[in-house]
């Protein structure tokens, strides 16, 4: 007796819409899922999907629920342009003082001279 354990996501019994996943041999950078379908109605084993206009009895193994997200985005806090250049010289500085203590070759690399010579 063959028993076979899916995965099901918790969330696919709330959802009101689903991907499908593609069950064939499929082309390179081919998206594996199609979707958003529909959910019509739900059982313990399969759902009931609008596909293209066509009401399909699919089962819950080759769905995924698709999340929707709001509509409202929130907007975006810029930082203000003093405290950008404020940041900026603060970087520049810190590099200044790196730059005294350690030398470079013209390659990047950090050389250190022995003291005593």
């Amino acid at each position: 007796m063959v028993i076979n354990n899916f995965f099901v996501n918790p969330t696919l019994s709330s959802c009101s819409h689903v991907f499908l996943r593609i069950d064939k041999v499929r082309s390179p950078l081919t998206p594996p899922y199609s979707g958003t379908h529909m959910v019509k109605n739900q059982y313990d084993k399969f759902f009931v999907i609008d596909l293209e206009g066509k009401s399909v009895t699919i089962t819950i193994v080759r769905l995924k629920p698709a999340y929707e997200f709001s509509e409202e985005i929130p907007p975006r806090v810029s930082p203000k342009a003093n405290q950008s250049f404020s940041l900026a010289e603060k970087l520049l500085q810190n590099e200044n003082t790196l730059s005294k203590n350690v030398r470079k070759t013209r390659y990047g690399r950090h050389v250190h001279f022995s003291k005593r010579l």
